[in-house]
């Protein structure tokens, strides 16, 4: 409840109307956005690739990088032209990094499960309250900013400060009911603040996450790295969201790496493991045979994938039905553009501790342990 505003949120929220109305905004104005996409990522993927290389040879830790660009592309899809600063955004997304940190500490999950621990001193939650208050403070300013840059609003096109009229269709534009064209708004404050909220958390850690695990499988995989990077080399031109089909390999790499490590193993659907009844209603079990052969192998196997008949409508990384990521569609292309790019740009090496251990650290997003690695140039900038 102090996380999500009361239960405000897609991720927490019941399934009111009100959550219902919200849940079709935030699909509607990804949608709506969705046109945008091909561009925004590949500008944002070369700008990540240049902060890679501006630490030229020498070791470093990717998941800071990776959180940072996510969080910028998400800040470019919500904003438009309006996005914060790069200081700033940066700031912000250290701190959703570290609000998922402490939310999954034991000291704090047991507040939630023994109530009367609350009655006591809590440094945990002192410091979840700090950090949930950042993340608010953050993002009630970029939704002002935006309203009086909108035309109509406090001087017109130009809005305070010479802030230009914000492109139509941004995410927020939709959800301010701003854009004619998208349904389901505008919201409600509480579940406009929480459905940004949702997306910045929803879009940021968990896509820098999955990244993060892509590269810490290719630093045990040096053969799959040239295989990717001769399939990058054989297409004209950066890989963009739609290339999937030209890029078979890419996108499996993308595929078994969401299945060995799904961001958030909690949000998938459960089965019965035997036959039950619920509110009078019969629940068959359902143990069928395993979908995939050899299914905890710790080495990815692209080839899963890339046979005739693979089951890849059984990969289910960000949930089904009514709780189903409405971004799946974006971090997938956000994962195979820049993992794409990287590839066609760096050869990944371990740093100075070897390749990284793939056992995941427990929390809210499955990341993997930290670890650093060296990006070498495989062609000039």
């Amino acid at each position: 409840s102090l996380v999500s505003q009361g239960g405000q949120d897609l991720a927490l929220g019941g399934p009111c109307p009100g959550w219902q109305r919200q849940r079709g905004a935030v699909r509607g104005a990804l949608a709506r956005a969705g046109g945008r996409l091909g561009p925004l990522l590949w500008l944002q993927g070369r700008e990540l690739c240049e902060e890679l290389r501006s630490h030229g040879q020498a070791p470093l830790d990717p998941f800071e990088v990776f959180t940072f660009h996510t969080c910028s592309t998400i800040a470019r899809l919500l904003f438009g032209d309006l996005v914060p600063p790069a200081g700033e955004l940066r700031a912000f997304s250290h701190c959703l990094g570290e609000l998922l940190q402490v939310w999954g500490l034991s000291s704090v999950q047991a507040l939630d499960l023994l109530p009367p621990l609350r009655a006591l001193p809590s440094p945990g939650l002192r410091k979840l309250l700090q950090l949930v208050r950042h993340r608010d403070t953050f993002v009630e300013a970029q939704i002002r900013r935006h309203r009086v840059g909108s035309p109509g609003e406090l001087g017109g096109s130009q809005g305070s400060g010479g802030c230009p009229s914000p492109p139509g269709d941004t995410v927020l534009a939709a959800l301010l009911g701003h854009d004619p064209g998208a349904r389901g708004g505008p919201l409600s404050p509480p579940r406009l603040h929480m459905a940004l909220v949702d997306l910045f958390i929803g879009g940021t850690e968990t896509t820098a996450a999955a990244l993060g695990w892509a590269v810490a499988f290719l630093l045990h995989r040096p053969e799959l790295q040239a295989r990717l990077r001769a399939e990058l080399e054989g297409v004209q031109g950066p890989p963009g969201p739609g290339d999937t089909g030209r890029l078979p390999l890419l996108q499996a790499t993308v595929s078994e790496t969401l299945r060995l490590r799904p961001p958030a193993p909690l949000g998938l659907p459960h089965r019965a493991l035997r036959h039950t009844r619920y509110q009078d209603r019969p629940v068959q079990a359902s143990v069928g045979e395993g979908r995939w052969e050899e299914p905890l192998r710790t080495s990815p196997d692209q080839e899963r994938f890339l046979a005739p008949g693979a089951p890849s409508r059984s990969l289910l990384p960000f949930g089904c039905g009514a709780r189903s990521c409405p971004g799946e569609g974006l971090a997938r292309a956000e994962l195979f553009v820049f993992l794409g790019l990287i590839l066609r740009e760096f050869r990944l090496e371990p740093g100075p501790g070897g390749p990284p251990g793939l056992r995941g650290s427990p929390g809210t997003v499955l990341r993997c342990p930290p670890f650093r690695v060296r990006m070498v140039p495989c062609q000039p900038p």
